[in-house]
């Protein structure tokens, strides 16, 4: 197992302006077989300058790998503005020690990547395999598509332990999501596939979805009317409301399925 820890230097957030850093370039997958100096070497965007992550991280490597999966990136100090953590990642892991900007696992493939912290916006855009594990709260756009995009998320697996903001899963084709806390309006705006599950309360929950699967442990503010009560269901032992939806897509295309407690 080998472990890259990437700690972001302070003079780079000790202005009054905090430049956003793009770290798309630093995935287990890309680093794997990099000694410390080439790691010091890889360009990573800072504002709109490219630089060697070596100026902006303090970089060490400890053990060895004989693959991408036994590569781990562990990140820290204040990340708050470091965006596209994990981004398009194949395997390995990526531990971030704090809040996350933007972007963080979009677009990821494999691998896992935790966030001991909240992440911004757009967490998980369009995300198509691996696990993105953030222990505080997501922002708005969790696993949605970007903007002028038709497909959000379509594999893997999200877990957010606090809450999340609105239009979770917009466009989502596959995968599964799981949000410990509350989610905000309209989550599963668009949906054609995968599994949402909400343990706390939602507002306005599988608007114009044509497919896939939401369920709501908690209370459904503003229901849409759109939905057909179909029968009560048990899930681990609980009793669910079903229905089937969004019928604003047209009966023929409405296929999601809302359990409501």
């Amino acid at each position: 197992m080998q472990t890259i820890r990437l700690k972001l230097k302070e003079e780079i957030t000790s202005g009054i302006a905090k430049i956003p850093v793009e770290v798309d370039s630093l995935t287990p997958d890309k680093l794997f077989g990099k000694n410390e100096a080439e790691i010091k070497a890889v360009k990573v965007w800072w504002g709109n300058k490219e630089e060697n992550t070596g100026d902006l991280f303090d970089v060490s490597v400890e053990g060895e790998a004989a693959s991408a999966d036994e590569v781990k990136i562990v990140m820290e100090g204040d990340l708050s503005r470091v965006k596209h953590i994990g981004d398009g990642m194949k395997a390995g892991e990526i531990e971030a020690l704090g809040d996350v900007d933007m972007h963080c696992g979009a677009m990821m493939q494999g691998g896992r990547v935790t966030v001991k912290g909240n992440a911004d916006c757009w967490a998980g855009r369009e995300m198509r395999g691996g696990e993105l594990i953030i222990e505080g709260d997501a922002g708005d756009n969790l696993c949605a598509m970007y903007r002028g995009e038709m497909t959000g998320m379509t594999g893997g697996k999200v877990t957010v332990g606090g809450d999340a903001g609105e239009c979770v899963g917009q466009y989502m084709a596959g995968g599964e999501i799981l949000i410990k806390g509350n989610a905000g309006i309209l989550t599963g705006l668009n949906m054609k596939g995968g599994k949402i599950t909400i343990e706390g309360d939602a507002i306005m929950p599988g608007a114009d979805m044509t497919g896939g699967e939401i369920t709501v442990k908690g209370k459904v503010r503003d229901m849409m009317p759109s939905f057909k009560f179909v029968e009560t269901a048990t899930i681990e032992g609980e009793e669910y409301k079903k229905y089937l939806g969004d019928l604003a897509m047209m009966e023929k295309r409405a296929k999601g399925v809302l359990y409501v407690k």
